[in-house]
């Protein structure tokens, strides 16, 4: 039989953060490693760039941090902790799971890195009040606790898979070098040896008719609003 994982971080900690303030502790070693990712990527924490920072040994770091998977927990939940949850829930589930919705994309504006972890289910304590408090702004519409779960993680997926192309863009125009604007010039002559074809006519309907250079605030919003409101209708169908 395999060996039995270790237990996650969330039980190991049980005992730290007691007593008198320290210099090292997973705190303090988790804020380090969330500022260097904000500066350079997540790619570039490591537990030798984080001891430097602290003016400690890789070694003092492990033995409170065992590993890059429990560091990046420890990351992700940290910058979790960040999100504003006050007033919440207010009673009106739709303006709640709209909050929720912007919350999360500015937390990826505010730390791009987070776009790569949050897709298992994780259990540190900001990631538990996020899910009880949106299950908690789904409640009371008459809903089984696997529909509830629906409504909140419908609007979370489509929050994440938006910000993962806004984010997507950024980083190609940083390994590219190109602006949109440049891409755009790039692939115009092409786009429009394939509109002389006539072979695409929605190609051409969005070369001409869409807007060039949309608001993402405005299309985040109008888009948003398309999933609530399918959500909306899905409450009030019967059965």
């Amino acid at each position: 039989m395999p060996d039995e994982p270790p237990p996650v971080i969330w039980a190991r900690l049980s005992g730290q953060g007691r007593g008198p303030a320290r210099t090292l502790d997973h705190a303090a070693i988790t804020a380090a490693a969330v500022a260097l990712a904000d500066e350079d990527g997540v790619d570039a924490v490591s537990m030798r760039r984080i001891a430097a920072r602290m003016d400690h040994s890789p070694m003092a770091l492990y033995r409170h941090v065992g590993s890059k998977d429990d560091l990046t927990e420890l990351m992700y939940d940290a910058v979790l902790g960040e999100l504003d949850l006050t007033g919440m829930p207010s009673g009106d589930w739709r303006a709640d799971l709209a909050r929720l919705a912007r919350e999360v994309r500015r937390l990826h504006h505010a730390h791009p890195w987070i776009v790569r972890f949050g897709h298992r289910p994780t259990l540190g304590p900001n990631a538990r009040r996020f899910l009880e408090t949106g299950l908690a702004c789904v409640d009371g519409l008459g809903l089984d606790i696997d529909a509830m779960l629906d409504l909140l993680a419908t609007a979370q997926q489509f929050t994440r898979g938006f910000v993962g192309q806004e984010l997507g863009e950024l980083d190609a125009q940083r390994r590219t070098g190109l602006d949109l604007a440049a891409y755009q010039r790039q692939t115009g002559p092409y786009i429009a040896q394939l509109l002389e074809e006539g072979r695409l006519p929605y190609l051409e309907r969005l070369i001409i008719e869409a807007e060039d250079v949309p608001d993402p605030d405005e299309v985040f919003e109008r888009r948003l609003a398309m999933v609530l409101d399918g959500l909306a209708a899905g409450i009030a169908r019967p059965g």
